[in-house]
């Protein structure tokens, strides 16, 4: 079967027209430490003091202390 190039710029259009993207923004940070219940967590630039924290393994944090470059969280059934 030969295509010419119309019915090829058409069917890019239609899978073009037909595609659909979903994107969703993330805040990550790299867990740097785990020391007594605290989590030293760099790269959260827009968390704020008390909020809640995913970590892996479907587990959360709370965000306590916020330094520029690097923020703790406490968790305290860390094993």
């Amino acid at each position: 079967m030969q295509l010419n190039s119309t019915e090829i710029s058409e069917l890019i259009k239609q899978r073009i027209a037909q595609f659909n993207v979903v994107s969703e923004a993330h805040n990550e940070g790299t867990i740097v430490s785990v020391s007594d219940g605290v989590i030293r967590i760099h790269g959260l630039a827009d968390c704020m003091q008390g909020e809640m924290i995913s970590l892996p393994g479907n587990r959360y944090a709370i965000a306590l202390n916020l330094e520029r470059e690097c923020g703790s969280a406490t968790y305290p059934d860390i094993l």
